[in-house]
């Protein structure tokens, strides 16, 4: 029997102890600055920052006070901003491995400068081509003209007039494309190439 007391005895210490540990205790500061603690979180802790205590009385845990709209827009802005300066840091990174990764020296980078600028101008040349045989057209055009002065112009000619027309003006744009994208190619490798005789030192 004195066993079994003493059992039951410790058991009972033991679910005390342990209820004991489990005990929280809420608390926070109301409106007036007064510390209110409950075994609950009080009503006027509700939309308040709060610390849970053990039983010891020491905190374990702070929960932060629900964010005004305001607050957090102004969280997402700082938080949408950070997002956008890790991405162009990484970014950064891409770039940087990939040209250290594709050139081993600056001839590298003029050749390449050179292959891109030299398949631009064949293209603007094909462009410019058709835009001289437009021109020639324009003018036998322009020529067969004359035999209608005085005569309304037959729809065919009226229809050559306005082929002719998106024709020179398609491949004016086509000209004045290349052009600017080879502006745009040597722009691009003088960047390269200054970004990478800095990282490497090589002159």
């Amino acid at each position: 029997m004195r066993l079994i007391s003493a059992l039951l005895l410790v058991s009972s210490a033991f679910l005390a102890s342990s209820a004991l540990a489990q005990t929280r205790i809420y608390c926070c500061d109301d409106a007036n600055g007064r510390k209110v603690c409950g075994d609950f979180l009080p009503t006027v802790c509700q939309g308040r920052a709060y610390e849970e205590r053990d039983h010891r009385g020491f905190v374990s845990k702070v929960v932060e006070a629900p964010l005004t709209a305001e607050q957090q827009a102004r969280r997402d802005a700082e938080m949408a901003k950070k997002e956008e300066a890790a991405k162009k840091v990484a970014e950064e990174r891409r770039k940087t491995l990939a040209l250290l990764s594709t050139y081993s020296s600056g001839k590298d980078i003029d050749s390449a400068r050179d292959r891109a600028l030299e398949e631009l101008k064949n293209n603007m040349d094909q462009a410019q081509r058709r835009l001289d045989e437009a021109n020639k057209t324009r003018k036998k055009l322009e020529a067969d003209k004359e035999f209608y002065k005085g005569k309304p112009l037959p729809d065919s000619v009226k229809a050559d007039f306005r082929d002719n027309d998106k024709e020179i003006k398609a491949q004016q744009t086509a000209v004045a494309a290349k052009l600017k994208e080879m502006d745009e190619v040597r722009e691009r490798f003088a960047d390269e190439k200054k970004r990478y005789l800095e990282l490497t030192g090589k002159q």
